[in-house]
């Protein structure tokens, strides 16, 4: 039975969210926090598979405290899921975190139940992530890394740590205020790479004020770290978010056959700092060197929100002269 609460946030995709609701009843949380956003009201095979899912909750049949919340108005991806997290975090102090689409093995919930009791009073520990991309990196007896990840397919956290965040921040004071280039200071690569991520990313996150990416800019700007598992304890099954359908999400598989509930836990301690050669792997694994953008780009990027009128005029005298 799973100690920490347990979000379950959902919206209208039952052919993702029923293994993850399978999975969760064999891992029979003790509170079950049941999220659900509204079908859009023009969407008929929407609001029937949306009400399918809120039908669910009639199947929890072991000894749980569930909360509901079923919204009555559909609202937007971003709204919903801030909304949830915050929901949940005004009963509890922490909480274990599925959206619809990541399915979690059963050692997810063992690995986060401990973590967070371990962790607890750590305060450079930001979050615990379910995620681990490396495959066959060497653990040298260790049970978790703490590292800079900051996947979010299926993670836990604290309370105090969640409400630390500024959601309100503008992204532009730390993405040019050296934040990045402290965070990544042992890897050029990286920081070349999530300056120009986060550059481009300006408009959408002052748009939108998305969750993940508000919390990854706190977390670049507190110096937090996150815990991660030995192997991969969550699968992202479905697309990108669990609201939209623009593109295919990674299908990470689990890093071990054993879906018994089984983590090897060694019960190590190791130092509160990040694996530089864990974090050197998992960019390896995604593939951040090869995408690694030009310094060029970079720059050009930086001029424009720094000196939009430098790079204006630069901009007029380029096309004066083609």
């Amino acid at each position: 039975m799973v100690k920490h609460p347990v979000l379950f946030e959902t919206f209208a995709r039952p052919e993702y969210a029923r293994p993850v609701f399978e999975s969760i009843k064999r891992a029979k949380p003790r509170k079950l926090y049941f999220y659900s956003n509204k079908a859009r009201s023009d969407r008929e095979d929407e609001l029937k598979k949306n009400e399918e899912i809120r039908s669910w909750v009639y199947e929890i049949d072991w000894d749980c405290e569930v909360h509901t919340w079923f919204r009555d108005e559909y609202v937007d991806v971003y709204t919903s899921l801030m909304g949830s997290k915050r929901w949940l975090f005004s009963h509890e102090d922490t909480m274990i975190t599925l959206e619809e689409d990541c399915l979690p093995s059963q050692a997810f919930f063992k690995y986060c139940d401990y973590f967070l009791d371990y962790y607890k009073d750590e305060k450079r520990i930001g979050f615990i992530t379910g995620d681990n991309y490396t495959k066959g990196f060497n653990t040298k007896g260790v049970d978790h890394f703490i590292t800079r990840s900051i996947h979010h397919f299926g993670w836990a956290t604290w309370k105090d740590r969640w409400e630390s965040y500024d959601f309100d921040l503008i992204p532009e004071d730390i993405i040019f205020n050296e934040y990045i280039e402290k965070y990544f200071s042992n890897d050029l690569v990286l920081r070349l790479y999530y300056k120009y991520l986060y550059i481009g990313l300006i408009p959408f996150i002052n748009r939108t004020k998305c969750w993940d990416y508000m919390k990854v800019l706190n977390q670049f700007r507190d110096g937090s770290f996150a815990v991660s598992p030995i192997y991969n304890l969550v699968q992202n099954v479905g697309l990108n978010g669990m609201h939209t359908h623009n593109g295919k999400g990674p299908e990470f598989e689990f890093g071990n056959n054993d879906d018994k509930g089984n983590y090897p836990f060694t019960y190590k301690p190791i130092p509160v700092l990040p694996n530089e050669m864990y974090d050197y792997a998992e960019s390896l694994s995604e593939g951040l060197r090869k995408k690694a953008p030009l310094v060029k780009k970079i720059l050009r990027l930086e001029i424009k929100y720094r000196y939009p009128i430098i790079y204006n005029l630069l901009k007029k005298i380029r096309n004066f002269y083609r």
